[in-house]
């Protein structure tokens, strides 16, 4: 017999927190409704058959996270793959746009308002669901992008990218300060739906992307704000296309690509550069058979790890070598990879989170093996196209967000 049960609150006003629960069991689908500390009202529906109560469930709980209710649970209770939070984000997200405090307490999600005309930022309380907006970007005659939300390594502010712009964001005293800027095709070359600001593991050094073409690693616990690095991207016939920090802030990779692969007479050429920082140099040179849509490094810093165009992958390239050394290989199909949207290494590097179709899938980092824990359960919506997937510092939890809207957290 089907037997669901979740119970969702909705905390905008905390003077007045309401609950909604849902339930299968078979064919009977329960709803109740109250609010704190007053009884629940129950309504109990026949449904026709147990797969109908289970639609059903499925339809009112995304009716409800629409409402602005979350469903949430104590993290520190939680078994390992549960749901700590489940909540759809306010607006029209992109779907790359938030991140996981360090401390796991705090999701920032940038969202943008109708046909992408201003632009929201929230910070959403793991803990309660409660969602607060801290900034607002006013509506005018260019489409406002929200690209990219990270939290500093003290959680106080926010680095976000909006359009060409890259700022630093104080919620506290609402100031916000610019710390590069370009325009396409005007002073720069740059796509700001492809390259993005990134941080090291500690928050400490942060890349970003300038004008005249100028990739620029930034010292952010510097009171001067000086550059640790500067470099030029700009090549004779290719486009810089993605950029990334290892976790020690001492290697940089920039991917450049020019021409198609549906193209005989201008065929894809892809290639990644590995910098030294310290050294100022490029130490090697990995070619790639198709441009990837995220590059980055795996906590030891001696593999580049990529998933190539939006949904395949990850693959890991060596550092030393430049070879392929694993990747996620389709289950049916021998020319291509496992879907894969968006990944991320758990700090310690045992735990490597992919961003699937629907769900976010846990592997061991060295085995590459799933976590049965994290299988698709009955009643879960998913995040359709996961896109983004954040561990927090101390490893205990995962966040995944993709082209739903929703922002789903579990324990790890």
């Amino acid at each position: 017999m089907t037997s669901l049960d979740t119970t969702m609150r909705l905390s905008a006003d905390p003077a007045k927190v309401k609950f909604y629960r849902i339930a299968v069991e078979g064919s009977r689908l329960i709803r109740s409704a109250w609010t704190e500390g007053r009884r629940p009202r129950e309504t109990v529906t026949e449904c026709a058959s147990e797969p109908e109560a289970e639609r059903e469930f499925e339809k009112l709980c995304w009716k409800k996270l629409r409402e602005g209710f979350a469903h949430v649970a104590d993290a520190a209770q939680a078994a390992r793959g549960a749901v700590v939070l489940d909540v759809k984000v306010p607006n029209r997200s992109w779907a790359e746009a938030f991140d996981l405090s360090p401390d796991g307490r705090t999701i920032v999600v940038g969202t943008m308002l109708k046909d992408a005309y201003g632009a929201e930022i929230h910070l959403i309380d793991v803990g309660t669901g409660h969602r607060r907006l801290i900034h607002a970007e006013p509506v005018g005659d260019r489409q406002t992008f929200v690209h990219a939300v990270h939290f500093d390594a003290g959680g106080e502010h926010i680095v976000y990218a909006l359009n060409e712009e890259t700022r630093l964001f104080n919620p506290a005293s609402g100031q916000t300060r610019v710390l590069a800027q370009y325009r396409e095709f005007q002073d720069a070359h740059f796509n700001p739906f492809r390259v993005r600001p990134s941080w090291d593991a500690a928050r400490r050094r942060l890349l970003l992307f300038d004008t005249g073409d100028r990739v620029r690693i930034v010292d952010m616990l510097d009171q001067d704000g000086n550059d640790v690095f500067a470099t030029s991207a700009e090549r004779p016939s290719t486009r810089c296309w993605a950029g990334a920090l290892s976790p020690s802030g001492k290697l940089m990779a920039l991917c450049f690509t020019k021409g198609s692969r549906y193209k005989d007479d201008d065929p894809e050429v892809t290639e990644v550069e590995i910098w030294d920082i310290d050294r100022r140099k490029v130490v090697r040179r990995i070619p790639m058979d198709r441009k990837p849509h995220s590059i980055g490094f795996d906590p030891t810093g001696t593999l580049l790890v990529a998933n190539p165009e939006s949904n395949e992958g990850p693959r890991a390239y060596s550092l030393e070598t430049g070879e392929l050394v694993w990747h996620f290989p389709h289950p049916f199909l021998a020319d291509r990879g496992a879907t894969c949207y968006g990944w991320a290494y758990s700090p310690d590097g045992s735990t490597l989170a992919i961003g699937r179709r629907g769900n976010t899938d846990v592997v061991d980092a060295v085995t590459r093996h799933s976590d049965p824990a994290f299988t698709h359960r009955p009643g879960d919506l998913g995040t359709g196209r996961t896109y983004t997937v954040r561990i927090s510092a101390d490893g205990t939890l995962v966040a995944s967000g993709g082209d739903t809207g929703r922002i789903i957290v579990r324990k790890l």
